[in-house]
């Protein structure tokens, strides 16, 4: 795999006994895409949300809303890595860590992390790798039909991702992570302390060294893309059902979402409810190993124009975003379940650390946590539920939902047509621990 595939894809319109009314279980990225390649196959599609992205909506409380914006094509590792395990405890003990865990909550994410553990074996990594690189080889072939159909190509952003490291020791440590990266087909130009300066002079010189991919690219504003596609979404003939899914009922024939309002029958439900997706599973009597990982980010609206692309430095966990409304840091990994409050820990150490690495970036005036739906391998679920085949699950996406949302969302049109997927969807089905 040496480039990866800028073709857009195409689904062919289903004949017309083959179509059915589909039920999509949330408004996010993935949600969005699935029913955007659901209508291409010819489907009557609905989305359930209790706050999609169109009107006056702020679209504020879905993870779609808050994340890094970007398409990251280099995302080939999984979040667990060899060596992780001695990590464990500085993340029961720093609440600031880059990745940590409200040791609280420990007894909960417990048969998580231990699949978590196990994932991060070097044979699995290289396993994890090999089939995340697979799906980021279609994933910008899968966002072009989209984003044409939806007219959003104008919020693309397409100047590469900028890796920087503040010692030469620190470069060469990750230079294992960019081989593996390299042999699925991520573009890399390595670059030098004076390369990194050209690129982007607003940085405090705190580096000595970066990686540049040149295929990663991020997007202007997440909310636009969300409206772009939620009105090409009702432009072709789509449906929002303000309300909130409650429970899930599949038969032989299709099945019923019971809502806040009415219900909703449907010959097919795809569920797409991000991180809390796990309770519609185990209400079909499927028990799926999800968590959540809370991502947190601050703005800096003074900051929009000190920066060409992405930035990050892995020793801190998170990017710099330039965005329309300023630069965005985001990231950072907490593990602490769905129910707790945002910690200040985190927003506080996204603050401070942002002025030190990009000088006059200003005051943040805005802090957002969302909740990421994680599996311990770091690889989507995708595919039929295996209780009930008439309904396809689509979550899990860690760090890339909107960088694999529209290739998931194809994938799910191939699955629910009984087509041979693109790519081998067997390492993410759904209950595989």
């Amino acid at each position: 795999m040496t480039a990866l595939n800028q073709t857009p894809l195409e689904i062919a319109p289903l004949a017309e006994n083959q179509r059915q009314t589909i039920a999509v279980i949330g408004a996010g990225f993935v949600g969005l895409c699935s029913a955007l390649w659901l209508q291409r196959a010819g489907h009557k599609v609905t989305i359930i949300d209790p706050e999609p992205p169109t009107g006056n909506v702020s679209y504020r409380n879905a993870c779609s809303y808050g994340n890094a914006c970007t398409i990251a094509a280099h995302a080939v590792l999984p979040v667990g890595t060899p060596g992780i395990v001695w990590d464990v405890p500085r993340m029961l003990l720093r609440a600031d860590a880059p990745l940590s865990i409200i040791w609280r909550y420990l007894p909960q994410l417990a048969p998580w992390l231990i699949a978590f553990l196990s994932a991060s074996r070097t044979k699995e990594v290289e396993r994890i790798s090999s089939v995340l690189g697979q799906m980021l080889y279609h994933a910008d072939a899968a966002w072009l039909p989209l984003m044409q159909q939806s007219e959003s190509m104008h919020l693309r952003r397409e100047n590469g991702c900028l890796y920087l490291y503040k010692s030469e020791a620190d470069y060469r440590s990750a230079e294992q992570n960019d081989r593996l990266r390299a042999k699925y087909g991520v573009a890399i130009d390595e670059v030098s302390r004076d390369e990194i300066r050209d690129l982007e002079p607003n940085l405090a010189p705190v580096y000595e060294r970066g990686a540049l991919y040149r295929d990663s690219f991020n997007l202007w504003s997440p909310l636009q893309l969300a409206q772009a596609l939620a009105r090409a979404f009702e432009a072709a003939g789509g449906t929002f059902v303000r309300q909130e899914a409650l429970n899930v009922e599949a038969n032989e024939t299709g099945g019923k979402v019971h809502t806040s309002g009415d219900p909703v029958e449907a010959g097919h439900i795809v569920i797409a409810a991000g991180a809390h997706s796990k309770r519609f599973c185990a209400q079909l009597g499927d028990k799926v190993l999800l968590d959540t990982e809370r991502g947190y980010h601050v703005l800096f609206p003074e900051g929009r124009d000190l920066l060409n692309r992405p930035v990050c430095y892995p020793e801190h966990g998170f990017y710099m975003v330039p965005m329309q409304n300023g630069i965005r840091t985001v990231g950072t990994v907490e593990f602490g379940g769905l129910k707790r409050p945002l910690n200040p820990k985190r927003t506080a150490m996204l603050r401070n650390a942002t002025p030190k690495l990009l000088p006059n970036v200003g005051t943040a005036t805005d802090e957002w946590m969302g909740f990421r739906p994680s599996m311990p391998d770091s690889l989507p679920v995708i595919g039929p539920s295996p209780k009930s085949p008439n309904v396809t699950y689509a979550f899990g996406h860690g760090h890339i939902g909107l960088t694999l949302g529209a290739l998931t969302g194809y994938l799910v049109a191939q699955n629910i047509a009984g087509q041979q997927t693109l790519i081998d969807v067997e390492p993410l089905r759904p209950v595989r621990f």
